[in-house]
């Protein structure tokens, strides 16, 4: 940053020196664009949305930068003089600069945006075939408590389909899941198909015997991993939903959970597009979740979660009672988020959040939380220590919110499988990160319906954060590094047709499969250092908006803080976490399964229209 003296927030390139000034009440923000360096300290400025271009000083496009989020002008004036000290008594200079940018196409509304997104004629969805697959792993007491939630507060449609997936690895648990089935069916009067280990090796060969030509990509998506049966293989069991889905909407379910709808914990908000996480509020007792039941209703599938599947924004809006949208629907949606939403963009995946336990290994996440939401952490150093180890939360969305990206996970998500969709990588964790990564990827201007109700998950085994693991240094485990690695790459992929983006993807892990051991570990440490000074970045920002709070928080958030500079010192690890062996076989590991995953990919197609005529009955 220049000194104040030599500070060059000016134009001289032929712009109206009184440009019309947008409405001091109306939101924008900077656009996204690419930065050409000229000579003379300036640079030109072109939107990767629009086209249109400037050239302004360097210290302008510096000042530019700060205004990506959407902000009245008033409070873009008032953020960059407490960003920019030399500015700090310019409001004028700044608001010409501003209002000159706005003149010169380089500023997005969202206003404007809002206005195009709602449409008068009222939606109504048509009632269609679901599939409903429940995942169980070794966890037969689980799944009865599961279904007997099911009974209560699900009603079960003729024209719906209910599959048990059985990923467990004992077989006295197999056994008991199949009598669980059987007996549910009797007792219900309804049809549970139990898919078991037999009935998946049934379908397996018959997909193997009719795409041989694919038959190794096919073991590895949807065959056990016979190698290290402790590796998890979360993805797998979702890779059989997607084929017994047969192309309709599907419901996946873990059977942790109790199937019921419960209530924010805080108020409903209102309808948001965002490109921001989930927010949490924490419960102080084990059992408090259960005083917030939605009486209204009990099933957390109903309604706008599976009617929105498929469906357009503005028809998701009518589902959900809105006729018309406030600009501060997109106060906290990025610039790069703002081109991919329109009118006819598509719901593709639909979720809800967790009452109990997060689902999250690390509590990292608590130190991210928006300011209103990190509050209540600030009620006492006791309820703070608590929170922070307790695993027991409300986490979710506490209003319809609308993402473009996908950055959650969910004890039950909803996906449109009518589209192509792709499969999930079939082994380790955060295998639901890396397909919404893909699935976006196929369909760029697709959309992740966050539902304002949660459901109690409530594993049977105790957990509980470490208290310091936010002072371990940040590594990656092989799925978030995939995903990270996807989204660096995915602006040089096409974007024609979702088949061909689905080939791309294939070919690009074929390449993170053929990288060289010393290519592969520098993408490990280049990427890990982005991971590290990207969160030492944000947590400094939250602690000087920490003024106000207690000396335990900021204590701690230093703490956390100084944890990370000193790892951007450390060595850099060469492999990945919660990855077996050394480092050396970690990555060979890896290797070997990008291969077999792009050998997957390129089947899927043929393994989803091929499914449509396998019997999936093992007797």
């Amino acid at each position: 940053m220049n000194d104040p003296s030599s500070y060059n927030f000016s134009f001289s390139y032929n712009l109206d020196a009184n440009p019309p000034a947008p409405r001091e009440e109306e939101l924008i923000a900077f656009d996204e664009c690419v930065e050409y360096p000229l000579p003379e300290q300036r640079v030109l400025l072109r939107s990767k949305n629009s086209g249109k271009q400037i050239t302004v000083t360097n210290d302008v496009a510096y000042s530019l930068r700060l205004c990506r989020e959407f902000r009245t002008l008033p409070e873009h004036i008032q953020h960059l003089g407490r960003e920019i000290p030399e500015l700090a008594n310019e409001p004028e200079d700044i608001r010409q600069v501003l209002n000159s940018i706005e003149q010169a196409g380089l500023m997005l509304s969202a206003a404007s945006k809002v206005k195009s997104l709602v449409s008068a004629k009222p939606f109504q969805p048509s009632e269609t075939n679901l599939c409903y697959c429940i995942l169980t792993c070794d966890r037969a007491e689980a799944l009865a408590r599961l279904l007997d939630s099911m009974a209560v507060n699900h009603h079960f449609l003729e024209r719906n389909t209910y599959h048990v997936i059985d990923d467990s690895r004992a077989p006295e648990s197999r056994q008991r899941n199949r009598s669980i089935c059987a007996d549910f069916s009797t007792s219900h009067g309804m049809k549970l198909h139990y898919f078991g280990i037999e009935e998946q090796n049934h379908a397996l060969r018959q997909l193997k015997a009719q795409l041989s030509e694919y038959a190794e990509g096919i073991d590895f998506l949807l065959g056990r991993y016979e190698d290290n049966p402790a590796i998890p293989s979360y993805g797998r069991t979702r890779n059989w939903g997607l084929l017994l889905s047969g192309g309709r909407k599907l419901i996946l379910v873990d059977d942790d959970i109790l199937f019921q709808r419960v209530k924010p914990a805080d108020d409903e908000k209102d309808l948001e597009i965002t490109s921001l996480s989930r927010v949490a509020t924490f419960f102080d007792t084990d059992s408090e979740w259960e005083k917030l039941p939605d009486g209204g209703q009990t099933d957390p599938t109903a309604g706008v979660f599976h009617q929105a599947l498929g469906a357009t924004l503005t028809e998701t809006l009518s589902l959900t009672g809105k006729d018309s949208l406030p600009q501060t629907a997109l106060r906290n949606l990025y610039p790069s988020d703002y081109a991919w939403i329109n009118a006819d963009s598509k719901v593709l995946l639909t979720s809800c959040g967790y009452a109990g336990d997060p689902g999250t290994a690390s509590n990292i996440w608590i130190y991210h939380l928006p300011a209103e939401y990190r509050q209540q952490l600030f009620e006492s150093e006791q309820n703070y220590q608590q929170h922070i180890t307790a695993r027991n939360a409300w986490m979710g969305s506490f209003g319809h919110t609308f993402r473009n990206q996908c950055t959650l996970m969910s004890a039950v998500t909803g996906i449109d499988n009518t589209r192509l969709a792709p499969p999930y990588f079939p082994l380790f964790r955060n295998e639901d990160l890396l397909f919404g990564v893909m699935l976006h990827h196929l369909h760029p201007k697709g959309l992740f319906l966050d539902n304002p109700w949660a459901v109690p998950h409530l594993p049977a085994e105790h957990r509980q954060w470490e208290k310091d693991h936010a002072l371990k240094p940040q590594s990656y485990g092989l799925l978030d590094f995939c995903s990270d690695a996807l989204m660096l790459n995915a602006p040089t992929l096409p974007t024609d047709t979702p088949a061909r983006r689905l080939s791309e993807c294939a070919d690009f892990f074929c390449h993170l499969g053929r990288l060289s051991d010393k290519a592969l570990e520098e993408k490990i440490a280049e990427q890990t250092l982005g991971l590290r000074t990207t969160q030492v970045t944000r947590l400094s920002k939250v602690l000087s908006e920490s003024q106000g709070a207690p000396e335990f928080w900021k204590r701690d958030l230093q703490r956390i803080i100084q944890a990370g500079e000193k790892s951007l010192a450390s060595p850099l690890p060469r492999g990945f976490q919660a990855v077996p062996g050394s480092e050396d076989e970690q990555r060979s590991l890896a290797r070997s399964q990008w291969q077999l995953f792009a050998q997957g990919i390129q089947s899927w197609e043929a393994c989803l229209q091929a499914m449509k005529d396998i019997q999936t009955d093992a007797s």
